[in-house]
């Protein structure tokens, strides 16, 4: 069995290449003047959460479309013989409901073809017409204003579309790095902090190797997001944590679960002491002796809790939360400070609720921006 060390494609296949952060933006260009962009990249990068994420933000409505479940007549249309005119040499197609929204009404449509690279080759000359020309069988769909395909890679049960219809779209590859997905995870904020924290201390794992050979079972982005849900579930369930951790080897693979197993466990230990500052307890003398990995878990944690209590809050009535674990971080390294503040509150809500201007954070952001601009 090879070894399971790769975690990027093996070759570019001659696509520009972006993150997700990058992806974000050259779809919502697209949306915007219209265009047709295809993404092809691994499973679970994100292609197809990020332009639905786009097509809302657009204020646009939405049509899913699986292309991998269609034949021919599904996408253009069956004929309409049975209620011809027999005085008539024509017949007119009956179109999906899918099709619907594109024709009636006022509101702007963009088309998300999923699974491109599984299409059925019967699908490549009425999606020729639909890119180019935005209509099927000569009929124009007035509210059809964009067009994005997404697709995994060859490696992964895939398979490369039609060339011609290629030439109608702009083209990207997308490989979703540790840095970009905890970015998006802190965002979310549903991906499970002791996850988080694994991923910033193995960001190789987030993927599994390109070609997984024998293996039924590799880590993805979708796995370990499908991971924290089980988590977050499990723990209101009191799922004891020998079964959590057969559950998270169950979406990410047995080498990954097992390595990741002393995370949650470290998690689980650290709650009583991360309650403590949450009750503005000073919990330096426990937090100093622990060592480096766990210090970076309580921070995650910390910092995680107090993302979704911000969520919660209005902006005009901060938690008292704010004011302990301020405290708290002051406490802290400034390395595992600046790696939890920016992947679990970040910006955005740092912004929002004006942190800067806050006594027991000023002095914290204070000294992240001094070591980051050294």
């Amino acid at each position: 069995m090879a070894k399971q060390e790769q975690t990027m494609t093996t070759s570019d296949f001659n696509l520009e290449k972006l993150n997700t952060r990058d992806l974000s933006a050259h779809v919502a260009a697209s949306i915007q003047v219209g265009g047709n962009i295809a993404v092809f990249g691994r499973r679970g990068t994100g292609k197809t959460e990020i332009s639905k994420q786009e097509i809302k933000k657009a204020g646009l409505h939405e049509c899913y479309i699986n292309l991998s479940v269609l034949e021919r007549v599904d996408l253009g249309g069956y004929p309409n013989i049975m209620t011809a005119d027999a005085k008539r040499k024509f017949v007119d197609f009956l179109l999906p409901s899918f099709y619907e929204p594109m024709f009636e009404g006022n509101k702007g449509v963009v088309a998300l073809l999923d699974e491109v690279d599984k299409a059925d080759p019967s699908l490549w000359a009425p999606l020729l017409e639909f890119t180019q020309f935005k209509s099927i069988n000569g009929r124009t769909l007035p509210n059809l204003k964009a067009v994005i395909m997404t697709g995994n890679l060859i490696s992964e049960g895939g398979a490369r579309p039609s060339l011609p219809l290629l030439d109608r779209a702009e083209k990207y590859l997308v490989e979703a790095d540790a840095t970009s997905w905890l970015e998006w995870a802190g965002k979310v904020g549903h991906i499970h902090p002791s996850i988080t924290a694994y991923i910033i201390d193995h960001p190789k794992d987030l993927f599994g190797a390109v070609d997984p050979e024998d293996r039924y079972a590799d880590p993805s982005p979708r796995g370990w997001s499908r991971a924290s849900d089980i988590l977050y579930q499990g723990e209101q369930h009191g799922w004891s944590t020998a079964l959590l951790n057969k559950k998270v080897c169950g979406c990410v693979g047995k080498d990954a679960g097992i390595k990741y197993s002393n995370y949650y466990e470290y998690y689980q230990e650290l709650l009583p002491m991360i309650e403590k500052v949450y009750q503005g307890e000073n919990v330096s003398d426990v937090y100093n002796i622990l060592e480096p990995t766990k210090k970076l878990v309580a921070c995650m944690i910390t910092c995680a809790r107090l993302a979704t209590q911000l969520d919660q809050a209005d902006e005009n009535e901060p938690p008292v939360s704010v004011k302990h674990v301020g405290k708290f971080l002051q406490r802290v390294s400034y390395e595992n400070v600046l790696v939890a503040v920016r992947s679990q509150i970040q910006i955005e809500r740092l912004v929002k609720f004006n942190l800067d201007e806050h006594p027991d954070w000023a002095d914290v952001l204070n000294l992240i921006n001094k070591q980051v601009d050294d």
